[in-house]
């Protein structure tokens, strides 16, 4: 997919490096503030409080709308290469592994503890999925406890539940929680 790589991340970069980094999209709940850096997106989080980002204009939606519509395009193996989430090794595999999970399907902590081959570590992966700086594309909304329970989210069990209910809707994708 040149296109993401070569047209709308050179357009985000050139953008973020003229302007002010750290814009404010709305979704259906709530705003989220992006924050890009020549290595890739590094932040996309729920912002209930009032904070310095401001709102985007037209010209950043819409190159993010449709960054997000490429990047929803690509195979799951190759969307971590667009993302740059700071973090340490331990945070960063199991962001990678988050990663994987397929749009509408939930897992449990133990799961991601298996896939990053730490199966003892259920506390830690809590830990590392509730610092995830990229909400929505790295998908820690889709892990659960084991028991079914929803679980905790960062920015609350309410907006959890209605991300994977989007996610269950046919038709459903990332391209349309921000419209």
């Amino acid at each position: 997919m040149a296109s993401i790589n070569d047209n709308l991340f050179t357009i985000m970069m050139e953008f973020a490096a003229t302007h002010e980094v750290g814009y404010r999209v709305l979704t259906q709940w709530g705003p989220v503030t992006t924050r890009f850096s020549p290595e890739g997106l590094q932040a996309l989080v729920f912002d209930d409080q009032d904070s310095p980002a401001k709102e985007a204009d037209s010209a950043f939606r819409e190159t993010f709308l449709k960054w997000i519509a490429s990047y929803q395009s690509l195979p799951s193996t190759e969307r971590w290469q667009y993302l740059a989430p700071e973090g340490t090794d331990f945070q960063l595999s199991v962001w990678k592994a988050l990663n994987q999970i397929p749009f509408g399907k939930t897992v449990c902590y133990q799961d991601i503890a298996r896939m990053i081959g730490n199966p003892k570590a259920n506390r830690a992966v809590g830990s590392a999925v509730g610092a995830n700086p990229i909400s929505v594309l790295i998908p820690c909304h889709r892990v659960i406890q084991a028991s079914g329970k929803i679980g905790n989210y960062r920015w609350g069990a309410d907006r959890k539940l209605a991300l994977l209910d989007a996610e269950q809707e046919v038709g459903s994708d990332l391209t349309r929680l921000f419209k």
